[in-house]
């Protein structure tokens, strides 16, 4: 039988009812991995829960909003309290609103910092000190293309995207006396819910009348001729959660088909 990359380890993902998170879950059932799964969206939490349990995967879900400190404390609690340890986390949950950055408002700033950049920070705030004690572990955080090539309609989304990759270098270092790896992945032009908002937006901002033009552009961008799948970036995540990637740190992947070539 083919052993299994993630048997007995523990993940703790965040943003896991849908889109990437929802394929990285899936995937890392299939290597055997534990999963602590959260998420605001409690509908999706529980359909993605019901479905690995059908496959006999050992999984629990947590209702946590990434931007309440006191959440984050007590979900983390309960992990640890219900598998005794986390092995690996990884950083998912993200929004996007669309606008230009002169008619955006605070409103709308402070959603995207709050969620994509703050709760990255937060979440890996309170599960970093039990990897510390145990000197050990890999946080695998979701940044975007968009954090390394500023995006039209996204200004607010692209400068929290490039805090993440900031945050991660920065949390390397100081974890790598630790033993722990920090890193993230850079997807392009996905294909999710969240994209299919986008599309729609996108097209509005631009007087555009089919959306379906927007998201043909985006696949005329790509060199390799199609968009960018989930299943395309949890590959990534596992490798990065993985020991083959035991001497990577500080790194941002991208997985975006040749849009973005640094």
């Amino acid at each position: 039988m083919c052993e299994k990359r993630f048997e007995n380890q523990v993940v703790m993902i965040t943003g896991a009812g849908g889109g990437i998170g929802r394929a990285t879950a899936e995937n890392f059932a299939k290597e055997g991995a534990i999963l602590a799964l959260t998420d605001v969206d409690e509908r999706g939490l529980e359909d993605l829960v019901s479905s690995l349990k059908r496959q006999e995967t050992l999984v629990t879900s947590y209702r946590m909003d990434v931007t309440k400190e006191e959440e984050i404390k007590q979900v983390v609690g309960a992990i640890l309290k219900d598998f005794g340890k986390i092995d690996i986390l990884v950083n998912n949950a993200g929004v996007s609103t669309m606008n230009w950055f002169w008619e955006l408002t605070e409103e709308e700033w402070d959603f995207n910092m709050n969620v994509n950049a703050k709760g990255v920070w937060l979440v890996t705030k309170h599960v970093a000190p039990h990897m510390i004690q145990r000197k050990k572990g890999k946080i695998v955080n979701i940044a975007s293309m968009a954090a390394k090539i500023g995006a039209p309609l996204l200004a607010h989304y692209s400068a929290s995207k490039f805090a993440v990759v900031g945050f991660t270098q920065a949390a390397a270092k100081e974890l790598a006396p630790y033993g722990i790896n920090v890193n993230a992945v850079c997807p392009g032009f996905v294909k999710t819910p969240m994209q299919d908002r986008e599309v729609v937006w996108e097209a509005k901002l631009r007087n555009i009348d089919d959306p379906e033009e927007v998201r043909n552009e985006y696949i005329a961008q790509t060199p390799l001729g199609r968009l960018c799948y989930p299943e395309d970036v949890a590959r990534v995540v596992l490798f990065l959660a993985s020991e083959d990637a035991g001497f990577m740190t500080g790194q941002a992947i991208n997985v975006t088909g040749g849009v973005c070539m640094h």
